[in-house]
């Protein structure tokens, strides 16, 4: 006897032949493979006559194309959409269909197919697709559905109306969980279907008993707010909405954190109809989201702009690949002690044929929203390889070329088998390539990471961990990370020469990267300072546009050809001069200083600002810094302490002209400074102590 498990196939066909209700399994590209005959009957075509054609051939031409560009985002996220179409009989008469589509998987989890169910609405309003409550409750979560929702704004207006109170208003907030995807994809459907449960109570929880709040898609919610709330009271709403979302939640042993992208349009400022008015709630959430997310906004036209615009973006990158409008360029890797060229990262562009070049960060978030991540990844590692293959013939010149993988592409189980593909097809070594996977990625499931990681280590391809630092990372599990490189975030590097907290951080990292045998490159690197700082630490690579911005592929080659390295100065030569810097925001008392102090010997600097002084300092080996106390933006006291944390071996001289003794007396203290001249000074009191700074003398 046949399990329940192992049903015949026979009897499969016959539960989609026999069913009442009509059937249609497309493709992924949405295009017809089988329509059942409750379906064919009810539509008038044959089966020759649909099958290979797109569903919109039942199309009336009457149901709104922002229906269809919601149903695409959501199958396309993994989600279940229905919804309610109007379509056409091939006789031509039109009539209403309740309709359910539903993403197919295959065993590694990627979407090959989708399977709609539709049923005939004879009442012309919602109705029950499969019995039961589904046709105003969301199942999951026992919230009211976007049906129930619709009509309970409809009653509103009507009653506003009927009571003669046409300017009472209400409110539409609309709340989608950001990168709902990678939680999925991370930790399964059953977890995040938990964690929808818990967003929806934590909403339930923020509301009065009048306002309903609606589960109306996969990951999103709706909130309709009664008695003309004022723009202050949603505002702070949404901004405690946005904390109770954010705050973990513990699902099946993990701690599950997700934040929100939540839009909100006002009845009856934005709109006096209830459509619209969900439309404008969703295009000032759009807003949110195409901006990266976690936030608020109100609907103003703008938005709306800003939300078609992401609905532009999903679309075009549905095919962006067969339009072959995506390019990539190139950052160098550059080795710090030789200044030599060692690598290189690739950076997709996107050629948008409305908007023009489109950089990473404005259309990678829409992939990875819309799950169209993969397909782009993928057109990238083969991009490069072959970009590699043609530097090869053209110099001979074969340098690695790092890729950024996203959570999902990393978690394909068809990973490895598609880079040893790639490999093979362009004849290049696996170590011309270097994967790079975000510390957070690698933190959602360190086991599978593990598992991930000596797959691809096995091929031969280099691994490196990016934006090190940003995430909360165990150093047991890295310890265990096969990886070659460690990237050092831009976060850090930004204010290296002048945060002694980040510099104190930078400099830990590479120590404990170089213990653990990998390469650190610091990402970011905008200044001769920075650069230098590095070195100093003994970070090995840099990258940023210090040394080159992102360049076309011709425009690498020429670097080839001319053998451009990097020139830094050299630590000796700096050691060998004693060197001064004078700071001070007023020109002629810089010029004084150095009139009074030019036959001393000394190499003297000149700032005109604690920033401008603190990347010389990271620039030069300075032995003594004199500066002014009272400066805007930042205070001899302020830079003097700075320069203490990080270059300890300085002396400091402040010079100030006001009694600030508290101040002065404190800093002198706690060995921010060593000596305190008064303004005006003496010029030969002032030219011994420097010397006496400068000999190591108290």
């Amino acid at each position: 006897m046949n399990s329940p498990s192992a049903l015949p196939e026979h009897l499969f066909r016959l539960m989609i032949e026999q069913n009442s209700v009509g059937i249609v399994l497309t493709d992924r590209e949405g295009l017809i493979l089988h329509v059942n005959p409750r379906q064919l009957k009810a539509s008038g075509y044959t089966l020759d006559e649909v099958v290979g054609k797109n569903p919109r051939i039942f199309s009336a031409g009457e149901t709104p194309a922002k229906l269809y560009e919601e149903m695409w985002t959501t199958i396309l996220a993994g989600n279940i959409w229905h919804g309610d179409i109007i379509n056409q009989r091939k006789n031509g008469e039109t009539y209403r269909e309740l309709v359910r589509i539903s993403p197919i998987r295959d065993d590694v989890g990627e979407i090959t197919h989708f399977f709609a169910i539709k049923e005939e609405n004879l009442e012309g309003n919602v109705t029950n697709l499969l019995g039961g409550s589904l046709a105003t409750v969301d199942p999951l979560t026992g919230l009211p559905n976007r049906a129930m929702l619709l009509n309970r704004v409809h009653a509103t207006i009507q009653d506003a109306q009927a009571a003669g109170q046409q300017g009472s208003g209400f409110a539409m907030l609309v709340v989608d969980l950001d990168r709902f995807r990678t939680i999925n994809d991370a930790y399964g459907h059953l977890a995040g279907d938990e964690l929808l449960r818990r967003v929806a109570a934590r909403l339930k929880e923020a509301v009065r008993q009048t306002d309903t709040v609606a589960r109306t898609d996969g990951n999103e919610f709706c909130l309709l707010l009664l008695g003309d709330p004022s723009q202050t009271l949603l505002e702070d709403l949404a901004r405690r909405l946005l904390s109770a979302i954010a705050t973990p939640v513990e699902v099946r042993d993990q701690h599950l954190s997700v934040t929100a992208s939540i839009g909100i349009a006002r009845f009856p400022l934005d709109t006096r109809d209830a459509e619209t008015l969900l439309q404008r709630a969703f295009s000032a959430m759009g807003a949110v989201k195409s901006s990266g997310g976690d936030g608020l906004r109100f609907y103003v036209p703008q938005a709306e702009q800003q939300a078609l615009e992401f609905t532009d973006l999903t679309e075009g990158l549905r095919d962006v690949v067969q339009r072959n409008e995506l390019i990539l360029h190139y950052q160098p890797r550059v080795d710090l002690k030789t200044g030599n060229i060692v690598g290189l990262e690739a950076l997709v562009r996107w050629q948008h044929p409305r908007y023009g070049m489109i950089a990473p960060g404005r259309f990678i978030p829409v992939a990875e929203e819309t799950g169209l991540i993969v397909n782009l990844s993928q057109w990238v590692i083969r991009a490069a390889l072959e970009q590699q293959r043609a530097w090869r013939k053209e110099s001979d010149t074969l340098l690695p070329v790092g890729v950024n993988l996203s959570l999902r592409h990393f978690r394909s189980g068809d990973l490895p088998n598609f880079i040893e593909q790639a490999l093979a097809e362009t004849g290049l070594p696996a170590n011309c390539l270097e994967l790079e996977i975000s510390e957070s990625t690698m933190m959602r499931d360190p086991t599978q990471a593990f598992v991930m990681v000596d797959r691809i280590r096995a091929l031969g391809v280099r691994l490196a961990l990016d934006d090190f630092g940003t995430g909360l990372s165990s150093l047991s599990y890295l310890s265990r990370l096969t990886v070659d490189a460690v990237k050092i975030d831009q976060t850090f590097v930004r204010d290296l020469t002048s945060n002694p907290t980040n510099a104190s951080i930078v400099a830990a990292i590479i120590a404990m990267a170089h213990k653990l045998g990998k390469r650190t490159v610091a990402v970011g690197v905008e200044t001769e300072g920075q650069a230098l700082q590095l070195r100093r630490h003994d970070c090995d690579e840099m990258q940023g546009y210090y040394f080159s911005r992102p360049l076309p592929p011709d425009e690498v080659a020429a670097l080839f050809l001319t053998n451009r390295n990097l020139a830094l100065k050299g630590e000796e030569e700096a050691e060998t001069s004693r060197t001064l810097l004078l700071v001070d925001d007023e020109p002629n008392i810089l010029n004084s200083l150095k009139r009074l102090l030019r036959r001393d010997g000394y190499r003297v600097l000149t700032a005109g600002s604690g920033a401008e002084a603190l990347e010389l300092l990271a620039a030069n080996s300075v032995q003594v810094i004199v500066s002014d106390h009272r400066m805007p933006e930042m205070s001899g006291v302020d830079l003097l302490s700075r320069a203490r944390d990080l270059y300890p071996h300085t002396r400091r001289i402040i010079l100030s002209g006001y009694s600030d003794i508290g101040t002065l007396t404190e800093a002198i203290n706690r060995g921010a400074v060593w000596k305190f001249i008064s303004k005006p000074w003496e010029d030969e009191a002032l030219k011994l102590e420097i010397k006496a700074a400068f000999e190591g003398r108290a």
